[in-house]
C-alpha cells in the first residue's frame, strides 16, 4: 500500500516539476511573491490609543447623513468595519475611514450597501 501511495506522489511531483522555478532568480521571485501575499493579506484590528477594540460592544450615538437624525445604538468594531446594532433589532455594517481611531467622538464611516455616510460618537472610549 505504501509503495502505491509513493508511486502516486512521485507521479504528482513529476507532473508538477515543469511548473517549478528553474533558476535561483525565479525561486527568489516566487518566494518574494508568496511572502508579499502573506504580508498584505494580514488583517489589521480597529485601534484606539494603541488598544485593540475589535469585538467589543460600545454604546454609541450614530448620526445618519441620509436622515439627519441621531440614533442611540451599540457598535462593535472589526478591523476597518463596524456593526451598528439598533434598538429595534436591526443592524447595518459600515466601513470605517480608518481602523486607527483618533477621535472617538468623530468616527467617520460609510455604508456601501445603502450609500450613506455615518458619524459615530463613542463616549466609552474617552
Amino acid at each position: 500500500m505504501w509503495m502505491h501511495i509513493g508511486w502516486h506522489l512521485n507521479k504528482l511531483l513529476a507532473d508538477l516539476l515543469p511548473y517549478f522555478p528553474k533558476t535561483k532568480f525565479m525561486k527568489i521571485q516566487l518566494i518574494t511573491f508568496i511572502f508579499s501575499l502573506f504580508i498584505f493579506s494580514t488583517a489589521y484590528s480597529a485601534e484606539y490609543n494603541g488598544w485593540n477594540i475589535d469585538g467589543v460592544e460600545f454604546d454609541c450615538a450614530a448620526y445618519s447623513y441620509d436622515t439627519g437624525n441621531w440614533y442611540y445604538v451599540t457598535v462593535e468594531f472589526y478591523a476597518d468595519e463596524a456593526i451598528i446594532y439598533f434598538n429595534n433589532g436591526g443592524y447595518i455594517t459600515v466601513t470605517l475611514d480608518d481602523e486607527l481611531i483618533d477621535d472617538p467622538m468623530a468616527i467617520d464611516a460609510y455604508d456601501y450597501e445603502r450609500s450613506i455616510y455615518w458619524q459615530l460618537e463613542v463616549d466609552e472610549l474617552n
